[in-house]
């Protein structure tokens, strides 16, 4: 939970006015999003395991696992399509989808942690 909350810091101060490349915005998202999602999958999986949790409830959690992970994927494009334009030509649109990207990213986390934890899991 303490990356999860980090991640958030790092983002809203990235985007409220320190000097990180759009591609730095994104790596930090996706690197630490990953540490925190992963942890989670982890210890709701044992829960699973034990067959304390229900079919309604794995499927949830897959859903939204899905989710962060398709919202992963359009933040490493993002990122890439980013780094792929010249440095003296880095468009705007660029930087905005990128960004963008690591928004949605965050929200996905957000949304499957919340889950987890109204699931019971402690992280």
């Amino acid at each position: 939970m303490k990356s999860y909350i980090l991640f958030l810091m790092g983002v809203s101060l990235t985007l409220s006015g320190c000097h990180y490349t759009p591609q730095k915005i994104a790596f930090t998202a996706a690197t630490t999003s990953a540490v925190s999602v992963e942890t989670g999958v982890r210890v709701y999986n044992e829960f699973a395991k034990a067959g304390k949790t229900t079919f309604a409830q794995n499927r949830a959690v897959k859903q939204a696992y899905e989710k962060y992970q398709a919202a992963l994927a359009v933040c490493a494009d993002a990122g890439a399509a980013y780094a792929a334009t010249a440095s003296g030509d880095r468009s705007h649109a660029a930087a905005a989808a990128l960004q963008e990207a690591a928004l949605h990213l965050g929200t996905t986390v957000t949304d499957l942690m919340n889950l987890l934890k109204t699931l019971g899991v402690k992280l």
